[in-house]
């Protein structure tokens, strides 16, 4: 050992390069990901609506399945149908998402969906809510 050098210099130099190589290995993993991050989610959903009107009251119950296509890269989401979706929050945790008056949130930590609309027409309110569970699944054929 060289005058004035202390045996834990060589352990810190020992220690860098690991954590450079680790720092190396997970850039090369974020850059590399996007290549692999469409996925496409299918969703069976419970769907009920409401259509109140001076006359009157009535309800319906149905369920419902949405498939949308989520493009991590890009950070968008399009329906099945190829209809995109104004997307208004897209993180780790949540994805916000609209069309027209029908508005879209999907906990991502356990796939939960969510969907409501609201419309008024000739005195006659439309009330659209939905909730159900979505999965990562193959894509529709075309």
């Amino acid at each position: 050992m060289p005058p004035g050098e202390h045996p834990c210099n060589r352990k810190i130099g020992a220690m860098n390069s690991v954590i450079r190589g680790c720092v190396f290995l997970m850039a090369l993993t974020g850059w590399t990901e996007p290549a692999f991050a469409r996925s496409y989610l299918n969703c069976l959903t419970k769907k009920v609506v409401i259509v109140d009107t001076p006359r009157g009251s009535t309800s319906s119950s149905v369920e419902e399945q949405l498939g949308f296509w989520i493009d991590e890269a890009a950070k968008t989401v399009v329906l099945a149908d190829g209809t995109p979706l104004t997307v208004h929050r897209f993180d780790d945790r949540w994805i916000s998402a609209a069309r027209g008056d029908m508005s879209y949130e999907l906990e991502r930590q356990n796939g939960n969906l969510t969907y409501a609309s609201s419309t008024m027409k000739d005195g006659a309110a439309t009330i659209t809510i939905g909730s159900g569970r979505c999965e990562i699944a193959a894509g529709p054929t075309r």
